[in-house]
């Protein structure tokens, strides 16, 4: 990649002091791991409408119908126009994001489950989601999105910046290439094939034939289609599928032992006893040892920088 993936994070993750008490909700684990392989775009939307440090506390609230951003204590003080022409007026400025972390449970940041007050003398319900991401999401609804506590779930951080990267290398693509369009599709084989094997077969129908004059709307419906796939969790099953496929293209290279010991690692890993990166270690090391240009170009062995660790937790799935 010709440069670092661009991420908008809420400026408190960071350990910024914009918070409504003046203070902030520093992610050590985004500044301290993960500034090595991106950089990062701040925003506290409310701070950027003009709310103070510090400042009242602000709320969702489902009034007529609508959910409103409001004051803490005076429904009458309503920002919720505000914060939207704020957040359409920077929206152009966040076209190259490859991915958004935002803080969990905020009235204008928070992703899902944020809490919403229906009525001042009733529980309130948690079915809401911040003004501002709200707008981000519909402005760019294939930039993966993430919330920082979430990102504590090894599964779903996985997932998260394995989607991540996908969508950066689309972003570097040339938009009027076929070759790189189908380059991209070829390359990203055996991760989609981890979702299942109809998945990249699915994506193949849009890739056929693909020619210069319909290339526009075949890029369009394939990225759509491609980040759904790609949210998707894969289980061990099908990742051991994955993992047999590679050890194919070894079949006339191993022996007998390096056979045996691979397969016993497939196993340990369906069966939850050692983490993914442990056969892809070894499947990688034969691949160095027997190189094969088809299986070089694949992103699955290295989605993602190896130094984030990412696979090498054992987690559900």
């Amino acid at each position: 990649m010709t440069n670092k993936p661009l991420i908008g994070v809420s400026s408190c993750l960071l350990g910024q002091p914009v918070r409504y008490d003046g203070g902030h909700k520093h992610a050590r684990y985004i500044t301290d791991e993960l500034s090595a392989h991106f950089d990062f775009l701040p925003v506290c939307p409310e701070v950027a409408i003009g709310l103070g440090i510090p400042r009242p506390t602000i709320r969702l609230r489902r009034i007529g119908g609508d959910i409103r951003l409001v004051d803490g204590k005076d429904d009458s003080l309503d920002y919720t126009d505000r914060m939207r022409e704020f957040a359409d007026g920077l929206m152009p400025d966040l076209a190259g994001l490859s991915a958004y972390i935002f803080k969990k449970g905020s009235p204008s940041c928070g992703m899902t489950r944020v809490p919403v007050v229906d009525q001042p003398d009733r529980p309130r319900s948690y079915d809401g989601r911040g003004i501002f991401c709200e707008a981000f999401k519909a402005r760019y609804p294939l930039v993966p999105t993430e919330e920082e506590g979430r990102l504590n779930d090894p599964a779903i951080r996985e997932n998260f910046f394995e989607r991540v990267f996908a969508w950066h290398r689309w972003q570097q693509l040339d938009e009027h290439s076929v070759s790189g369009f189908i380059g991209y599709h070829a390359a990203h084989k055996l991760m989609l094939m981890a979702r299942g094997g109809h998945c990249y077969a699915e994506l193949g129908r849009l890739v056929a034939g693909v020619r210069r004059e319909d290339l526009p709307s075949r890029r369009r419906e394939y990225i759509q289609r491609f980040m759904e796939i790609m949210a998707e969790h894969p289980d061990r099953g099908r990742q051991v599928n994955v993992l047999m496929h590679v050890m194919g293209y070894f079949k006339k290279s191993l022996d007998g032992h390096d056979k045996q010991e691979l397969l016993r690692l497939f196993e340990a890993y369906k069966a939850g006893d050692v983490p993914l990166v442990a056969p892809l270690i070894l499947l990688k090391h034969h691949l160095r040892v027997f190189p094969d240009p088809y299986l070089q170009t694949q992103h699955y062995l290295d989605p993602f920088p190896e130094s984030l660790a990412l696979r090498s937790v054992i987690h559900n799935g």
